[in-house]
């Protein structure tokens, strides 16, 4: 009978020790999942990476040799499909114009298309406020 008794001891035991296990998997994956960013600063990401080219609103001007991203006649003829194509693999093998796929989801691309190249405005700083390294 005592056999019995330590084995049902020992059952009831390890079941407990199963719930109690869960429990704290579960408490830790919560805080872990509750804390993952919301995404990348895209403002914050074309202040490093594109301003140097584009300038600091997207007009470009004399002093960037990249394209005006504020011209309206370029907007209209160029899609959002092509943007994102362009900042996913760059221009002419990264060397007219770095590709960013390593630093951007696709998703992310097209949102920096339609969050801020396409509503930048010349004459208006795109990041005024950014500050910080960016998150990959």
């Amino acid at each position: 009978m005592k056999r019995k008794r330590n084995h049902l001891e020992l059952t009831r035991y390890s079941g407990s020790a199963g719930v109690l296990s869960a429990l704290l998997l579960a408490a830790w994956i919560t805080p872990t999942s509750a804390q993952e960013p919301a995404g990348k600063d895209l403002r914050l990401f074309y202040s490093q990476h594109c301003a140097g080219c584009h300038g600091p609103d997207g007009a470009a001007g004399k002093k960037f040799k990249g394209k005006d991203l504020t011209d309206p006649a370029w907007r209209k003829g160029t899609s959002d499909e092509k943007m994102v194509k362009v900042i996913q693999k760059g221009i002419f093998f990264g060397l007219a114009m770095p590709g960013f796929k390593k630093d951007l989801t696709v998703t992310e691309s097209q949102r920096l298309v339609t969050e801020i190249i396409r509503q930048s405005e010349k004459g208006k700083v795109i990041a005024p406020e950014a500050k910080g390294p960016v998150g990959k």
